[in-house]
């Protein structure tokens, strides 16, 4: 990416039966999404639920969100796999369909040495040919990425920015703190909604998060007000937010997330409801906090 995104849609999958895209909703999903105000769409996420998806499958959505992207937004890939070779295998599907990006996380379910991220990145950078690739600092899921070892990624030419889905401000000021002392340019984003203002505030570069997609009007809106100094609005629909947020923590994510597509109405595919007890009444009750949001005068969504 020559220029970093701000607000990057992360995706939701929407499922035809057990853990089977429908291709024919992803479609319409990001014809929709590419006609809002966001930078770029990133599928095959975390809350894409990517490990759900065969790697066939998961090549197919890339293609698919590629195709449909009329209003050409920028693309950023999830590329992330427990196997190098699996990287890599979505490295060359993301650069045969025009991402911009890919998204990159530690090999998951075994536990890493913070020298094997290093070699890691180091190796998937290389193999991406040119390829912009940004780091993915998700503890809950896999190893995390230490600051020291940041701070060695930092001199890889084609990394090009983190993520990071701590939801930890510390660690997230001191990334940014670190980032801009010895490479300025390079992107921090952070994969959480709670905290968007606050990591803002800290010096990140943008979002990848849920709501980016869900409800881009209302991240836009905050955006907006921090870039123009208007901390108090920024604040009002930063805890405005927080309220809808709590509800879909009530789930194992990132079924919360995908109710909450749902309550704005997005199009999600099958909900497998008789395994989430209390998710109808979560879903009435995100309905009518949306409503709520809607009629404050700072926010019309």
């Amino acid at each position: 990416m020559k220029q970093p995104c701000n607000l990057v849609a992360v995706t939701v999958t929407p499922f035809k039966q057990a853990c089977h895209p429908d291709f024919e909703l992803i479609a319409g999903q990001t014809e929709k999404l590419s006609r809002k105000d966001i930078d770029a769409i990133f599928p095959c996420a975390s809350t894409g639920e990517f490990v759900r998806i065969s790697a066939e499958e998961k090549i197919e959505i890339l293609r698919t969100v590629s195709q449909c992207n009329i209003g050409q937004k920028r693309l950023i890939a999830g590329a992330c796999d427990a196997s190098e070779d699996g990287v890599i295998q979505f490295l060359k599907a993301a650069k045969r369909y025009a991402y911009k990006a890919c998204v990159v996380c530690p090999p998951y379910y075994y536990g890493l040495s913070q020298d094997d991220v290093l070699r890691f990145y180091q190796l998937v950078c290389e193999a991406a040919e040119g390829m912009p690739i940004i780091a993915y600092h998700v503890p809950f899921f896999t190893t995390g990425i230490e600051l020291d070892t940041l701070c060695r990624l930092l001199e890889i030419h084609n990394l090009v920015g983190i993520k990071d889905s701590s939801a930890n401000m510390k660690r997230i000021a001191h990334t940014c703190n670190i980032v801009r002392q010895e490479r300025p340019a390079f992107a921090v984003y952070t994969g959480t909604d709670d905290c968007l203002l606050p990591a803002l505030c800290a010096g990140c570069t943008g979002s990848m998060t849920a709501l980016g997609a869900s409800m881009p009007d209302i991240i836009r809106a905050i955006y907006q007000a921090f870039y123009r100094k208007d901390l108090d609005c920024a604040m009002s629909l930063q805890q405005l937010i927080l309220p809808i947020l709590r509800e879909a923590d009530r789930f194992p994510f990132p079924m919360g997330y995908k109710l909450l597509a749902e309550a704005v109405g997005w199009e999600v595919g099958n909900i497998e409801w008789e395994k989430y007890s209390g998710a109808q009444d979560t879903l009435e009750r995100m309905k009518k906090l949306l409503q709520i949001m809607k009629d404050e005068t700072f926010y019309k969504g």
